[in-house]
């Protein structure tokens, strides 16, 4: 996914130039460089960064909380290829006519 390829490069600048960058920080940077492009995607696709864990994901207004969680019981999960395309830029936007902005809190 774009987002995936946004955190690898993040990850790759932090490592290369040792910029001290958490996770976290990695995740903020990726999302900052992939809202620059027509696929506007959320801060939840950052959380890849985690690798292959399950994350902990709490969000306030624009501030996401991300942490790695250790479970005491296995999940099962069913994974299906549809064998389709998708535009997420349509998605996106087909969601944001759907959910105006609030006028107030």
């Amino acid at each position: 996914s774009s987002a995936a390829f946004s955190v690898l490069v993040a990850r790759a600048f932090n490592l290369l130039y040792d910029c001290k960058l958490s996770t976290r920080g990695e995740m903020d940077l990726a999302y900052r460089g992939e809202i620059t492009t027509p696929s506007k995607c959320g801060r939840l696709d950052q959380c890849c960064a985690f690798g292959s864990t399950f994350v902990s994901v709490t969000f306030d207004a624009e501030r996401l909380l991300a942490s790695s969680v250790q479970l005491s019981e296995p999940i099962y999960m069913v994974i299906v290829d549809l064998k389709k395309s998708k535009d997420t830029t349509k998605i996106l936007t087909d969601l944001r006519s759907c959910y105006p902005d609030a006028k107030d809190d």
